[in-house]
């Protein structure tokens, strides 16, 4: 017979959805769950039939001492997929936000920005451990960081009161700046705020945002970079959890955290600044080449420096070779093909201006630790 289970996790956003990809896939591998799920939206009280759930056990997104109360009467075994932490005890499962921050921050200075800020709502959990980090993290490498904390009366983003103090704060970063925002709804106001105030973005304010909703990063104007959060595998680890606890086996670990698969980067944080014009020259043509087959010599003849002066210069301001800048370029291409095309590895590689598949197999497991196949199977998006 096959065990019940409940999801109170809810359907109106990509990360939970993510969440529950994972569990549906636990669920395939393994066949003898029944599971019980009601759409609702993020903070709404939990269903009524929970209260007397006769089922074996549950993965909840507990964030509201309403849904903690639920589970604890409950006695099931039940593991939690939210950073609140509303019900000590359990087990949870949730993404890396100090991993997450620190990914935004390499972005930002591989792209040669010295100034960044932070964006979000700091009276979630997994917020504020994304503007520590970012903070920490900034400060360590010697860049100028700001930050504005949208506290538990400020989340409604259309008050003129917070529209206003956001758009001033806006205004007054320093030119040009990396923008993290804690999500992607929120990073796409902002967006659509650097408009109003006449901020270009990507060339003023870079931004990026968190979860890689498809829709919302696609939608932005400019399309927008996303932290790609592991939401398929805290699904996938919460329901390996929960099958060892129904099974009355003693699971020794409290908290599993997951690091982040990546970023991906669009149009809102593709941007250069660097205090070097030959430097800047040369980055740009990389970038906007890199596809086209160059290599460094190509480079070269864009400067008007020797192949030593440019290696030399290329490290101190982006920490990486030209080589290996082009190399990351070209990566940086794949992962997106990857990621939202059905193309085969060699058609993949030609547009990455790659003469082989197996080259772009190697060189790409270098840059993403796992093949391609791997990183395809996580991340594509089934159309």
């Amino acid at each position: 017979m096959k065990k019940s289970v409940a999801l109170v996790i809810e359907t109106s956003n990509e990360y939970a959805r993510g969440i529950l990809r994972g569990i549906l896939k636990y669920q395939d591998e393994h066949d003898h769950w029944q599971i019980d799920l009601q759409e609702h939206e993020r903070g709404a009280p939990p269903p009524r039939w929970l209260k007397k759930y006769q089922g074996r056990g549950i993965i909840a997104r507990i964030e509201t001492e309403e849904i903690a109360r639920s589970i604890r009467a409950s006695n099931l075994p039940a593991v939690d997929v939210s950073a609140a932490r509303k019900l000590t005890g359990i087990p949870w499962v949730e993404t890396d936000d100090t991993l997450i921050s620190g990914l935004a921050l390499n972005h930002f200075a591989s792209r040669g920005l010295r100034n960044v800020a932070f964006c979000g709502e700091i009276n979630f959990n997994w917020a504020r451990w994304r503007r520590d980090a970012f903070v920490s993290q900034a400060t360590e490498q010697g860049m100028t960081v700001h930050s504005f904390d949208l506290t538990a009366g400020m989340q409604d983003l259309n008050h003129p009161q917070t529209r206003a103090r956001l758009l001033n704060w806006l205004k007054q970063l320093p030119e040009p700046c990396g923008l993290m925002a804690a999500y992607d709804s929120l990073a796409r106001r902002l967006l659509q705020y650097c408009t109003i105030i006449q901020r270009p973005v990507p060339n003023s304010i870079a931004i990026v945002g968190v979860d890689n909703d498809p829709i919302l990063c696609r939608m932005a104007n400019p399309p927008l970079s996303s932290i790609i959060p592991d939401a398929e595998g805290a699904g996938y680890q919460a329901a390996a959890l929960l099958e060892s606890m129904m099974n009355q086996k003693k699971v020794e670990v409290d908290c599993i955290l997951l690091p982040p698969l990546g970023i991906a980067v669009r149009r809102s944080s593709d941007t250069l600044s660097i205090d070097d014009e030959e430097i800047e020259v040369a980055a740009r043509f990389i970038l906007d080449e890199a596809t086209k087959g160059i290599n460094v010599s190509d480079v070269l003849n864009k400067t008007h420096l020797t192949r030593r002066a440019l290696e030399l210069r290329f490290r101190k301001h982006l920490g990486l070779t030209p080589h290996e800048f082009i190399v990351a370029a070209r990566m940086s291409h794949a992962e997106l093909l990857l990621r939202e095309t059905s193309l085969t590895l060699q058609q993949i590689a030609l547009r990455c201006g790659i003469e082989s598949a197996e080259y772009l197999s190697t060189a790409f497991k270098k840059h993403a630790g796992m093949p391609p196949g791997q990183y395809r199977q996580l991340h594509y998006l089934k159309k």
